[in-house]
C-alpha cells in the first residue's frame, strides 16, 4: 500500500505529459557575454599597458595596440556573435559547447593580452626602432584561434542541432510510451515539429497502447 501511494504521488515529467518546456537561454547569453567581455578587456588592457612602437629619428611613439588592435577585436567579436546566434537559433541546451565557446575565447584573448603587455619588443636599426612584434603576432594568432574555435563549435554542435531531426519510433511497446512522449515533446520544444504534429503523434501513440 505504501509503495502504491509513493507511485501515485511521484511528480510527472512535464515533457512526458505534453506540457511545454521553455528553453532557457541563460547559459548561451552568459558564455557569449564572457567571451565578448574577454575580447574587449584584452584590447583595453593591451592598449593601456602594452609597449608603444617607437620609430624615426625623433623617436615618435605610436600605440599600435590601441590604433590597430580594435580591428582584430571587432573581427573576433563578429566571429563569436555569429557562432552564438547559430546556437541560439538552434536552441542548443547542452552546456558543453556554450562553455567551450565562452571559456575558450576567454583563454585565447587573455593569453593575447599577457603577450601584448609582457612580451619583449623587437629593437632594430641604429636609431634604434622599437617594434612590438610579438604583440602584433599574438593578436593575429588569437584571431585565427578564435575562428577555429567558433568554426568547431558551430559545425560540431550548433549546426548539427539545427539540421538534424531525430526520429521517433511509434512502434515502441506500451512500456516505452513515456519515453516516446518525452522525445516527441523535445522535438516540439526545439521547433522540429509543430504543436499540431505533436498532438497528432501523441494521439496515435496512445491509440497503439
Amino acid at each position: 500500500m505504501a509503495l502504491l501511494q509513493h507511485d501515485v504521488r511521484r511528480p510527472q515529467d512535464p515533457a512526458a505529459t505534453g506540457e511545454t518546456v521553455r528553453w532557457d537561454p541563460g547559459i548561451a547569453y552568459l558564455m557569449t557575454g564572457i567571451a565578448l567581455g574577454s575580447i574587449w578587456l584584452s584590447y583595453i588592457l593591451g592598449a593601456i599597458f602594452g609597449p608603444d612602437m617607437i620609430t624615426g629619428a625623433q623617436h615618435q611613439h605610436f600605440n599600435s595596440n590601441a590604433g590597430i588592435g580594435w580591428i582584430f577585436s571587432a573581427i573576433a567579436t563578429g566571429l563569436v556573435v555569429t557562432a552564438a546566434l547559430s546556437g541560439i537559433r538552434a536552441k542548443v541546451t547542452d552546456k558543453a559547447p556554450w562553455t567551450m565557446l565562452g571559456l575558450g575565447a576567454s583563454a585565447i584573448w587573455l593569453a593575447v593580452m599577457f603577450v601584448s603587455v609582457f612580451a619583449p619588443v623587437w629593437v632594430t636599426g641604429t636609431d634604434p626602432d622599437s617594434i612590438p612584434f610579438w604583440a602584433g603576432l599574438s593578436v593575429i594568432a588569437g584571431l585565427i584561434l578564435t575562428w577555429i574555435l567558433c568554426r568547431f563549435v558551430k559545425t560540431a554542435s550548433f549546426e548539427v542541432a539545427s539540421t538534424t531531426t531525430p526520429t521517433v519510433d511509434l512502434e515502441s511497446p506500451g512500456g516505452d510510451a513515456t519515453v516516446t512522449l518525452r522525445r516527441l515533446a523535445q522535438l516540439r520544444d526545439s521547433g522540429a515539429i509543430t504543436e499540431s504534429e505533436f498532438q497528432e503523434k501523441k494521439h496515435e501513440l496512445l491509440n497503439r497502447i
